[in-house]
């Protein structure tokens, strides 16, 4: 087969391809049927640019190819895959090549033995490189990269005051420096943003599963560890920032600016792109956080919306609703079928489990003297009562059927109960004795202080009043008084689960009066 007629569509001409771009063959090795085998060489090519700056020959490719196998599936099993008959290495090499994947070159021969030997080698091209790479890039790496934004917001307030600054007094180079800054910020913002709304989208699409549950669940925590309160805080100044120099950033202070970070005899072919970036970038910030219903703000109710349905899900996942299931029996059915010693003795299992038998004969009174020598095969039809044909032989000994006793499940509910209560009590009295700090000189919290925090500040936050708010817990216990920090300073609290960023709360805990 040819690589033409694995990517062969309907025959015909398209006309969009006279006006637009359109046929492009780089990405047809992930679609062929064959996608398996040119992926494996793709990514064993993508692997040596690593250490190889040369490209790979030929015999080098089938090698390493065999070592990639050895270090995934069985040897015996990787041995049988790169048979010529299963893996025609040269056609695929061809076709790879064809596709505008693969550059093929020949090194020169300096010896009489390099007229003898195959001197092809191979090398990806960069569209394909930069394919492949994006392809196969970790899921969680967008997360990883966006985990240095703990204190964006404020970072991008703290440039864009300064960016003010240098402006007004014209020293567009450190303006432009401070701007350089906030380009990289906002755009790993915008990666974050990307990941959590890609990963919401799935995880709220179709039924609940535990591992959409996970997904959902690892998202708030990334918002919240990162720069969830964030927003709330600097989002009203950072919007003013944005109001006050909108006058003054005109078309020609924006190149201005831009020229400040490049030569000064930078063409104009160099300048315009960047400004137009720089410009974009400005809209963006400015649809991010200006106005009522910025991004932000939008980004942040959404994912305060995700906690109900994220509780909903996990109820309906954990909770039967009184319903008693056979699945454990059936696993223990499936397990037994399983080791059973040959076929005929699983059949005979299954059988019998799920009531499969031969016919019965009943015992019904002969009406002549003579129809007890008649074959059964033979005898006249004998009818059957209704109270056979609905119950048929019922047996009156044996042990009655037991009742599924419970007592076990509900006994290690009430001691899990227990434990979460005695748990929850330990995290209050300790954070009983952190009453009258800020939470800048608290240790690392556990994850059950964690908890018992996070619902004492939903409380307190609920109340309206700066810069001290008081509340008092729903069960009447314990009464929280927060007192807001001077010029809005925040703090990292320290987790088993990550960070929590939060305002310098003072924070105080006292019992509440009856």
């Amino acid at each position: 087969m040819t690589a033409g007629d694995e990517t062969t569509e309907a025959a015909g001409t398209d006309p969009w391809a006279a006006y637009l771009p359109g046929q492009e063959l780089v990405p047809a090795y992930l679609t062929s049927r064959f996608a398996a085998q040119y992926r494996a060489i793709v990514e064993v090519m993508l692997e040596a640019q690593d250490t190889s700056l040369t490209g790979m020959s030929f015999d080098e490719i089938g090698a390493r190819l065999r070592a990639w196998l050895g270090e995934r599936v069985e040897s015996a099993v990787a041995d049988r895959l790169v048979r010529d008959e299963v893996f025609p290495l040269d056609g695929r090499l061809d076709s790879l090549v064809n596709w505008g994947v693969l550059t093929r070159w020949q090194e020169p021969a300096r010896t009489g033995e390099d007229f003898l030997r195959r001197r092809d080698r191979f090398q990806l091209t960069p569209v394909a490189a930069r394919l492949h790479a994006f392809w196969t890039q970790e899921l969680g790496s967008d997360e990883d990269a966006a985990a240095d934004l703990t204190l964006a917001p404020r970072a991008i307030h703290d440039r864009l005051h300064q960016f003010a600054v240098a402006v007004r007094e014209r020293r567009f180079p450190a303006a432009a420096a401070e701007y350089q800054q906030i380009i990289t910020l906002q755009h790993g913002m915008a990666v974050a943003a990307r990941t959590w709304q890609r990963s919401l989208a799935h995880a709220l699409s179709g039924a609940p599963d535990p591992g959409k549950q996970e997904i959902l669940w690892r998202t708030l925590q990334s918002y919240v560890g990162m720069w969830g309160e964030q927003v709330d805080i600097y989002t009203p100044t950072v919007a003013a920032l944005i109001d006050e120099l909108e006058p003054l950033l005109s078309e020609q202070i924006w190149r201005t600016c831009v020229r400040g970070a490049l030569p000064p005899d930078a063409a104009d072919a160099i300048v315009e792109p960047q400004v137009r970036r720089w410009v974009g970038t400005w809209t963006a910030l400015r649809g991010w956080f200006a106005g009522g219903d910025g991004q932000a703000r939008r980004l942040r109710r959404q994912l305060r919306d995700l906690v109900a349905p994220w509780a909903r899900n996990m109820h309906i996942l954990m909770d039967t609703g009184g319903a008693l299931t056979r699945r454990s029996e059936l696993l223990a059915l499936a397990r037994s079928i399983e080791r059973a010693p040959d076929d005929e003795s699983a059949w005979r299992m299954w059988d019998t489990a799920v009531g499969v038998f031969s016919a019965r004969h009943l015992l019904v009174p002969a009406e002549g003297a003579d129809e007890h020598a008649v074959a059964w095969a033979d005898a006249e039809p004998a009818p059957i009562t209704a109270r056979f044909r609905e119950h048929g032989h019922r047996a009156a000994v044996g042990k009655r059927t037991k009742a599924i006793d419970n007592s076990a499940g509900r006994a290690a509910a009430r001691r899990a109960r227990s434990a979460a209560r005695a748990q929850r009590l330990a995290a209050e009295a300790e954070l009983r004795t952190r009453s009258g700090t800020s939470m800048s000189t608290w240790a690392p919290l556990t994850e059950p202080q964690l908890e018992v925090l996070l619902d004492f500040l939903a409380v307190a936050r609920a109340r309206h009043g700066e810069p001290r708010r008081i509340a008092v817990t729903e069960d009447g216990r314990w009464q929280i008084t927060l007192t807001g920090p001077p010029g809005g300073a925040t703090t990292t609290l320290e987790t088993a689960g990550g960070r929590f960023v939060t305002r310098d709360w003072f924070f105080e805990l006292e019992p509440a009066l009856s």
